[in-house]
């Protein structure tokens, strides 16, 4: 029971490092201290798998999951009119979510400086980082391919 909807990566893993002296004493770890020990190694999974999801639903637009409007129907002038008022709602919604799209900003912190830089900035910026580079791998002794 203590081995359940385990991963045979996680048992291998928490059994090496058992093997290593993870736990504080030196004979078989019971059910319970093994499985303390897999989640202990799968922990790191399962926080990407959460913050995966959570990202997921933090970023999905509500629009997203409207059903959209069908191509407009023949013959009958009224649905016709009603066709064309509901595509020009959803294309006010889609310019209104294009223009306002959210910017994480821990991403994007330097944005307002990035589109005030020149071409000159750029190649100044690049041209530094190499000299970094080159002179971060003659320190060590390293060749340079130039």
């Amino acid at each position: 029971m203590a081995l359940e909807n385990v991963s045979q990566w996680g048992l291998f893993e928490a059994e090496r490092r058992i093997n290593q002296g993870a736990l504080s004493h030196g004979f078989l770890p019971s059910p319970s201290e093994l499985r303390r020990e897999i989640d202990r190694v799968m922990e790191p999974f399962r926080e990407r798998e959460r913050r995966a999801a959570e990202e997921k639903r933090r970023y999905l637009w509500a629009e997203d999951d409207k059903p959209r409007a069908l191509p407009a129907p023949a013959g009958d002038p009224e649905a016709v009119a009603k066709w064309r008022a509901r595509r020009a709602v959803e294309r006010a919604e889609a310019a209104a979510k294009a223009a306002g799209a959210p910017v994480d900003r821990a991403l994007f912190a330097d944005k307002d400086e990035r589109m005030t830089r020149t071409a000159a900035d750029a190649v100044d910026d690049y041209m530094s980082r190499q000299s970094r580079h080159h002179y971060r791998s003659s320190e060590r002794g390293e060749e340079f391919d130039a």
